[in-house]
C-alpha cells in the first residue's frame, strides 16, 4: 500500500508503502508512466532488481520484492527515508572532513561487496547516497550497473550517468569500464562532499591549484590520485582507497563543533498504514500507470450504478484509501536481458572518442613530424657509426711467420689502442647520453609546471590535453615526440596572440627548455657520429638518450 511519496528522479519515483505480505514498511520503487513502453528503460528498470538481488549487506538496500511485469514495474526495497547526502549538502553546505569521510567509507565498503560479485555501478554520486534513520549510508541506483564482463544493456559509446562524476573513459564508452570507473566517481563524490561543488576536470586537479584549493590538504593527494585521466595510475580498488581516506582523516585536526548531524532524529513510524491519505494527497503518475492495467486496482474504484430505490454510496473524494500493488506471481520475474548490437568505434592511435577528427588530424600531424625528424636523426647516426667502424678496421699485415714478433707487438699496441679509443668514444657518448637524458626531464618538469598556460592563451584545450598526457607519459618511448609536438603547437599559439607579463616568461621557460633538449640531443647525435663515438654505438657500449 502506497501512502507517501520519498522521491522523484529521472526515470522513476519512490514511495512509502506498507508490505501487507510481511506487514512492515519499505520503499517502493515505481517505473514512471512515460517510459512503460521504452524497452530500454524497462530493461535497466529490470537490471536493478538483477544486482540487487545478488548483494547482501548493511550498506546496499535489501531487495524484498520485485515484479517486472505489472503497470508500472516495481520493486519493493529496504526503506531509507532521511533522503540522500546531496540533500545534506543543499541544505547545509560542505560536510566535515570526518562526516564526509564516513560517508565514502561506507560507500567504499557497498562498492567492494558489489564488485566481489562482478558488478561495477557506472552512477556513484551523493545523489545516490541514500540515509535511513539512524543515519546508515545506503548506495543506490543500480540501474545502469554493468553486471558482467558481456552483459550491459548500454551500447558503446553512449554516455549514461552524471558527466561530472564519470570517469573520462566512461564519457565517450560507458560499456568498456570497469571497476576503476567507480573509483573516480567515489573520488570525485569525496570533492564534492567536501565542497559543495562538482566538477568535470578533476582529472587535471594536479595542474590546477585553484580546483582543490577548499580541499583540506590532506585529502587532496587522495582526490587526485582517485581521480586520475588514465585508470592504470588510479587506486586498484576501492578498499585501497578506503586506506588512504582513513589515514587522511588521522592527519586533520580536530573539527569545530555546531555542524548540523547526518540525520536528525524523526518520528517514528506508526504500526500500520492509515485507512485513507491526507486530504488532496494524489500521486498522478502511479494513477496513471495504474490504469493501464484493470487486474489492478487504483485507488478509487469507478463509480456503479445503483437501484433508483436507493441512495449511491457516497465516497469522500478528499481522503482516498492508500494505493495498492498487487503481485502478479509468488516469484517477481526478471525480464529477459535482450542486449542491443553495439557498434564499437575507436578513433585513430588510441585516442578518445570524443575527440573530433580534426582535432586527431592535428594531433597526428604534429607527433608525425617530431617522429620523422627524430628517426632521420637516429638513422644518419646509426649509418655514420657503421661507416667509421668500416673505415677504422685496420687490416691485415704481410709477412707474418717473417715478422712475428713486430708484428704481434704492433697487434698489440693497435688493441691497446683500439680499446682506448672505444674508451674515449664511449665515454664521449655516454656523457653526452646522460646530458640529453637530463635536459629531457627538465623539459617534461618545465611543461608540468607551465602548460596550462594555454588555457590563458585560448588553445584548444582537447589537442593540448591529449599532447599533455602523451608526453608527460614516460612509459611511451616517443613522449619526447610529443612534447616537442605540444610545443610546435605552443609557438603557432603564442604568435596569433598578444603575450602578458604573466603568459611571457611561462612561455619563454617552456621554449628555453625545449632549446636546450634539442641542443642536448644534436650534441648526442654529433658526438655519436664521430669516429670514436661510432665504433662504441657499434659494439653496443653506448646507447642512444632514452
Amino acid at each position: 500500500m502506497v501512502v507517501d511519496a520519498l522521491g522523484d528522479g529521472g526515470t522513476a519515483s519512490v514511495y512509502l508503502a506498507w508490505d501487507n505480505a510481511e506487514s512492515r514498511w519499505c520503499a517502493l520503487k515505481a517505473l514512471h508512466h512515460k517510459y512503460l513502453r521504452d524497452e530500454d528503460m524497462c530493461r535497466r528498470f529490470a537490471q536493478e532488481a538483477q544486482a540487487l538481488a545478488q548483494l547482501q549487506h548493511e550498506n546496499i538496500p535489501a531487495l524484498y520484492y520485485h515484479d517486472d511485469d505489472a503497470s508500472p514495474p516495481f520493486l519493493v526495497m529496504e526503506l531509507a527515508r532521511c533522503g540522500s547526502t546531496m540533500d545534506w549538502l543543499k541544505e547545509h553546505g560542505p560536510m566535515p572532513p570526518s562526516m564526509a569521510a564516513d560517508v565514502v567509507f561506507q560507500v567504499c565498503q557497498a562498492l567492494a561487496e558489489a564488485h566481489a560479485a562482478g558488478i561495477v555501478h557506472r552512477d556513484v554520486k551523493p545523489h545516490n547516497f541514500l540515509l535511513d534513520d539512524h543515519g546508515r549510508c545506503r548506495l543506490t541506483d543500480f540501474g545502469i550497473a554493468r553486471l558482467t564482463e558481456t552483459t550491459s544493456f548500454t551500447a558503446t559509446g553512449s554516455q549514461i550517468g552524471t558527466f561530472s562524476f564519470m570517469a573520462p573513459e566512461q564519457r565517450s564508452d560507458t560499456k568498456s569500464v570497469d571497476l576503476r570507473a567507480d573509483v573516480y566517481s567515489v573520488g570525485a563524490s569525496l570533492y564534492t562532499l567536501l565542497t559543495a561543488r562538482t566538477s568535470a576536470e578533476l582529472f587535471v586537479a594536479d595542474q590546477d591549484d585553484a580546483l582543490l584549493e577548499a580541499v583540506p590538504i590532506a585529502f587532496r593527494g587522495l582526490i587526485i590520485r582517485a581521480t586520475r585521466y588514465k585508470p592504470d595510475e588510479r587506486y586498484a580498488s576501492v578498499l585501497e582507497l578506503q586506506t588512504d581516506l582513513m589515514n587522511a582523516l588521522s592527519r586533520i585536526p580536530p573539527e569545530q563543533t555546531g555542524y548540523p548531524p547526518l540525520v536528525l532524529p524523526r518520528d517514528p513510524l506508526p504500526k500500520g498504514p492509515p485507512k485513507s491519505l491526507a486530504p488532496g494527497k494524489r500521486f498522478e503518475d502511479l494513477e496513471k500507470s495504474l490504469a493501464l492495467d484493470t487486474s489492478q486496482p487504483t485507488f478509487v474504484p469507478p463509480a456503479r450504478a445503483a437501484p433508483r430505490a436507493e441512495s449511491p454510496p457516497e465516497v469522500d473524494r478528499r481522503k482516498p484509501a492508500p494505493y495498492r500493488m498487487t503481485r502478479t506471481s509468488d516469484e517477481g520475474q526478471l525480464r529477459a536481458a535482450v542486449g542491443r548490437a553495439a557498434v564499437e568505434w575507436k578513433s585513430p592511435q588510441g585516442l578518445p572518442s570524443y575527440i573530433a577528427q580534426s582535432e586527431i588530424a592535428s594531433i597526428e600531424r604534429a607527433e608525425g613530424v617530431a617522429t620523422q625528424q627524430r628517426q632521420r636523426e637516429l638513422e644518419a647516426a646509426d649509418e655514420a657509426a657503421r661507416a667509421r667502424v668500416a673505415a677504422s678496421t685496420p687490416s691485415d699485415g704481410a709477412g707474418v711467420e717473417r715478422w712475428l714478433v713486430p708484428v704481434v707487438v704492433t697487434l698489440g699496441v693497435v688493441a691497446l689502442l683500439f680499446v682506448a679509443f672505444l674508451g674515449y668514444g664511449t665515454w664521449q657518448v655516454r656523457t653526452a647520453r646522460h646530458l640529453a637524458e637530463a635536459e629531457a626531464d627538465h623539459f617534461v618538469d618545465v611543461l608540468m609546471d607551465d602548460a596550462n598556460v594555454v588555457y590563458e592563451l585560448g588553445g584548444d584545450r582537447r589537442v593540448f590535453e591529449e599532447l599533455y598526457q602523451r608526453a608527460t607519459d614516460e612509459r611511451n618511448p616517443a613522449h619526447m615526440s610529443s612534447a616537442v609536438a605540444f610545443m610546435t603547437q605552443v609557438d603557432a599559439l603564442s604568435a596569433t596572440r598578444v603575450l602578458t607579463s604573466e603568459t611571457e616568461p611561462r612561455i619563454r621557460r617552456l621554449q628555453g627548455a625545449r632549446t636546450q633538449y634539442l641542443s642536448a640531443t644534436e650534441a648526442w647525435r654529433l658526438r655519436s657520429s664521430s669516429p670514436a663515438g661510432a665504433a662504441a654505438v657499434s659494439v653496443g657500449f653506448a646507447t642512444p638518450p632514452r
